[in-house]
């Protein structure tokens, strides 16, 4: 007999079993482990197991990743180095990639949550935010110019406490020419 783990679409272990596949069918999702292994709440990379950590253990933060803008405004539009500020005009579209960590770990989440721009005169508006295996990529389009800003308080507002995140902070000027 033969001890498996089973992942799910993430690759993360749920579960464990023992088969003997000259009798049993091995499901698709199993992977071989040692006989004293135990990899539940690991995640199976297709080379190696790797830890995650429950969002329980450590809250998890949103890491902007890359910041850009469409072809036809991005040599007027200026990345800060830290991607904590961007400085635009009106009618670019930014697209940004942000990840979701876990103790330094990407969280494979597969969730969505509405991110809310709030501008220097109050106005709030919300972006849909779609992660896929830990990742997003969105667009927002400049229509107005505005000062935007995303903070931790802000995202985390609408949210229960056991699905509240941590994120250092954003800051858009879009600026008419």
């Amino acid at each position: 007999m033969a001890k498996y783990a089973f992942i799910d679409a993430a690759g993360v272990c749920g579960g464990e079993g023992s088969y003997m596949p000259a009798l049993d069918p091995v499901p698709d999702n199993a992977i071989p482990i040692g006989d004293d292994d135990s990899r539940l709440g690991q995640r199976w990379t297709g080379k190696k197991w790797v830890s995650v950590p429950k969002p329980g253990d450590v809250q998890p933060t949103i890491v902007l990743e890359s910041i850009t803008a469409d072809h036809a405004n991005d040599t007027q539009t200026i990345v800060a180095d830290t991607l904590s500020e961007v400085r635009t005009v009106v009618g670019a579209t930014l697209t940004l990639a942000v990840r979701m960590d876990v103790a330094g770990q990407l969280y494979p989440i597969n969730e969505s949550f509405d991110m809310p721009l709030s501008s220097s005169d109050g106005r709030v508006r919300p972006v849909r935010v779609m992660f896929e295996n830990g990742r997003a990529l969105f667009s927002v389009a400049m229509t107005e110019a505005r000062i935007w800003n995303v903070s931790q308080e802000m995202i985390n507002s609408s949210l229960p406490p056991e699905k509240h995140m941590r994120f250092a902070g954003l800051r858009v000027v879009a600026a008419e020419i």
